[in-house]
């Protein structure tokens, strides 16, 4: 004998899960909702100059707010080149010994079986470190 699925017995029903709860404006202050796009930096790219002028000033604020300075030029040109190099930690510090031990740019890229650019894109930014200091 089939049982027929819309003619449940009262008992099962107490069986199934409750439905979650409502979250509350209680609950909602105590586990921060992040509500940035996970690709931010694609999602910058679509916006007018008008609300990117009004992103930077909510942001400055926002630093001044919290006591902290808003970052140099000079470091948000380090954090974008660093940000386009795909290495671990490990992998750019083995690098940047390398090199300084006067290890050519090819073999350092032979040797951790990356790419010459990612060595090369490595090399300036510490270039770019010395400048700085």
């Amino acid at each position: 004998m089939i049982p027929d699925l819309f003619s449940m017995p009262h008992r099962e029903h107490a069986a199934l899960p409750p439905n979650p709860p409502i979250p509350t404006a209680d609950s909602a202050a105590s586990s921060p909702q992040h509500v940035l796009p996970s690709n931010l930096s694609a999602a910058i790219k679509h916006l007018s100059d008008q609300e990117l002028d009004q992103l930077q000033a909510a942001v400055t604020t926002e630093l001044q707010r919290r006591g902290k300075k808003p970052p140099s030029p000079e470091k948000i040109k380090r954090a974008e080149a660093a940000a386009t190099v795909s290495l671990t930690p490990t992998k750019l510090n083995a690098v940047r010994a390398a090199f300084k031990a006067g290890v050519r740019p090819s073999k350092i890229a032979k040797q951790f079986g990356i790419p010459q650019s990612d060595v090369r894109k490595v090399i300036a930014i510490e270039g770019m470190k010395k400048r700085s200091e």
